[in-house]
């Protein structure tokens, strides 16, 4: 079987799959608005200036929880139950299969992220400095960086009790360092420095240019290039650890490649991106 077909068929079986489990539904479309509301309601000072401040770091724990926890449980619990050895009968390709689950996330995100944008608009009359085109272009790009990695826990988890261990592992300090669940400026100066080092904090950064700085594609290429890089690597590496059956070992040499090349990206994002402007308190 070619790619396209089979990439297509795996596409649509797993969010055909997806939309008839109720508990993920719940999960995914209800979880992001339990935070928006709480976070809106406690910190915004009931304010559409405040509410819209606060979407940015809302929209990237929406995408890390969803490429992580999703994702990642979903391959294992695949490979557990011996689908995937299924497929490796079939002329399915690896890639396929592969890209399949990370076109599955992107499609789940989606709607996750745009009932949340539709909730903020109606109830806390959040507004897009900028452009809505960018901001979509920025989302997009937020989560082709972030799925590829939810995708590598779950092909290195041996089953579906280590996968909820590396992606919670990975998920809160992703959250707390980058300005997602505490605005940046508030962070100290030592915690500050560190988030350089992590992807997420450059989405938010990029969001918060589109939604409360009205910057373009233009200003925000610098925290949009890590998240490109981050994405083509993240992808490639999928291919690099990717595993048919739970009995496969997990190679440390590749592993240990895979977590070189994403830490090359964080340090090189460290050194050589340009100064966070979040930093920098949004009001007097």
């Amino acid at each position: 079987m070619s790619f396209l077909p089979a990439f297509s068929s795996l596409t649509r079986a797993h969010v055909l799959m997806f939309l008839r489990s109720r508990a993920a539904l719940v999960w995914t479309l209800a979880f992001p608005q339990f935070f928006l509301f709480m976070f809106e309601f406690a910190f915004s000072g009931g304010t559409p200036r405040g509410a819209t401040y606060l979407m940015p770091g809302l929209f990237t724990i929406t995408l890390i929880s969803g490429s992580f926890f999703g994702v990642a449980l979903r391959m294992v619990t695949e490979r557990e139950t011996g689908v995937l050895r299924r497929h490796r009968v079939t002329p399915v390709p690896a890639v396929a299969v592969i890209l399949s689950h990370g076109a599955t996330a992107l499609v789940v995100l989606a709607c996750s992220v745009t009932l949340q944008a539709v909730v903020a608009r109606l109830v806390f009359r959040i507004g897009v400095a900028g452009s809505a085109t960018t901001l979509v272009i920025v989302l997009l790009l937020g989560g082709l960086a972030l799925v590829p990695i939810g995708m590598i826990a779950g092909s290195i988890a041996r089953d579906t009790r280590a996968a909820p261990a590396i992606t919670n592992f990975l998920f809160f300090p992703m959250m707390f360092l980058s300005g997602a669940a505490i605005p940046f400026p508030f962070l100290p100066a030592w915690m500050q420095r560190l988030a350089r080092l992590v992807p997420t904090t450059y989405l938010v950064e990029s969001l918060q240019g589109v939604m409360v700085r009205g910057q373009g594609l233009g200003r925000l290429r610098g925290p949009l290039l890590v998240l490109a890089l981050m994405a083509a690597i993240g992808i490639g590496l999928n291919g690099l650890l990717f595993r048919w059956e739970s009995t496969e070992p997990v190679r440390r040499g590749r592993v240990t490649l895979a977590l070189s090349a994403l830490l090359l990206v964080c340090w090189g994002a460290y050194f050589l991106a340009p100064p966070l402007e979040m930093s920098q308190r949004p009001f007097p």
